[in-house]
């Protein structure tokens, strides 16, 4: 039996943490990065780094990113999928005890303008850390070095912004009229760069008409939404 036979109706490969795991945190990263992928730095940490071979975490993890759902056959083909369409990767291999098990991070990079600065608004590298906690379950614990926690489970709104005083009313109200309630909100400032990233989970999804409000904002650099994730992803 294969590294990728099926073992049950919703996932592909041996190992529900390992595989099917590795490739939901791939889709999640891609969500949130939220552009096409030119070219990312996968670290795989600890027992991550210890398997990665032997139970596909390397292929689940790329098809992830490519938007393959944890039960496609087409992971078995991830890195060569990933090659004819130009995406590039690498992976970094890694233990440390502070880190859980199972985890993975991901750094995009914009290649388009040879930045290597740290950011959400579009340019420089991009960072999205996550864990496989098992029965492949997820949680994606920081975003460009911010605390988060995002299993799928909810409705997404995350937004970058020019750090300026009310902000977070403008955000909360183009919501609220629309009666969009906020279930979870993090909110990170950078005092350097006089910038900031709320990480919102909704009760329900933020439409397109919404999200176009908060675009139009001159303040507003980026608007990501995702929308709750099935088993299947």
């Amino acid at each position: 039996m294969g590294i990728f036979d099926v073992m049950g109706p919703v996932m592909i490969g041996p190992s529900s943490s390992h595989t099917a795991g590795a490739a939901r945190l791939g889709y999640m990263a891609r969500l949130i990065y939220g552009r096409p992928i030119k070219k990312v730095q996968i670290t795989l940490y600890n027992s991550f780094a210890e398997t990665a071979h032997g139970h596909g975490t390397d292929l689940a993890v790329v098809g992830g990113l490519l938007g393959l759902p944890v039960d496609s056959p087409q992971l078995r083909e991830s890195l060569a999928i990933a090659e004819a369409q130009g995406m590039l990767y690498n992976f970094v291999w890694k233990q440390n005890l502070a880190q859980h098990p199972n985890t993975a991070r991901f750094l995009f990079y914009d290649i388009r303008n040879g930045n290597n600065r740290e950011s959400g608004d579009g340019t420089g590298t991009f960072s999205i850390t996550g864990n496989s906690i098992g029965g492949g379950n997820v949680r994606i614990i920081e975003i460009n070095g911010h605390r988060v926690d995002y299993s799928g489970y909810h409705d997404v709104l995350m937004i970058t912004y020019q750090d300026v005083p009310g902000m977070i009313g403008f955000i909360g109200d183009t919501l609220g009229v629309r009666h969009i309630n906020i279930a979870y909100m993090s909110l990170a400032r950078d005092a350097v760069e006089a910038t900031a990233m709320a990480f919102l989970k909704l009760d329900a999804p933020c439409p397109l008409e919404c999200a176009d409000v908060l675009r139009a904002n001159p303040n507003v650099f980026n608007v990501i939404t995702i929308n709750k994730l099935g088993d299947g992803i």
